[in-house]
């Protein structure tokens, strides 16, 4: 590999691997380490230059996917907006439907306390009745019992005089035989 076989600047791969065994016995020059260095150089502003492009092709990349994350944010922060609306929609028509059932049950209520007062004057009118017929009924069982005690009294009474009676005359014969 010294300058007199190597005039040429060849790329550096080839170089390596289409070497020959007597020139890597050689001794390298001053030449051909210059030359290397500038094929190594060379090499470098070819990857400097393609960094630059593959920067480029990033920053143009980052961008657009910066740019369709904002419209994703867009998006999103659309339908949040509607699914929003739509929530306070359904709050709305819940709202409706709770106060419309409060209404139901508010006349339900007052239809309740309507059959119950009437149902309550019912069954006062009855039991004010029932009263009156138990009363009278008792008055009537009285009336017999009183009946009753008055013939019982007067049994008794003259049950007790004809036992008196029979006593009497009981103890007055006995007397009489004695």
């Amino acid at each position: 590999m010294n300058a007199t076989n190597n005039l040429a600047l060849a790329p550096r791969g080839t170089t390596v691997v289409n070497h020959d065994n007597q020139a890597m016995n050689e001794p390298a020059t001053k030449q051909d380490l210059r030359n290397q260095g500038i094929l190594i150089d060379s090499e470098f502003v070819k990857v400097d230059s393609q960094l630059v492009i593959l920067r480029t092709d990033m920053n143009a990349g980052f961008d657009r996917v910066d740019g369709q994350f904002t419209n994703l944010r867009t998006d999103m922060d659309a339908r949040f907006t509607k699914v929003d609306s739509q929530i306070t929609n359904l709050r709305t028509d819940m709202d409706a439907g709770f106060d419309r059932v409060d209404g139901q049950f508010t006349n339900l209520r007052t239809d309740m306390d309507g059959k119950f007062t009437n149902l309550r004057t019912d069954m006062d009118s009855q039991f004010i009745k029932f009263r009156a017929e138990m009363s009278e009924q008792f008055s009537k069982v009285y009336t017999m019992f009183d009946t009753k005690q008055v013939e019982l009294n007067k049994t008794l009474f003259k049950f007790g005089s004809l036992y008196f009676t029979m006593m009497f005359a009981v103890l007055s014969i006995e007397r009489w035989w004695r």
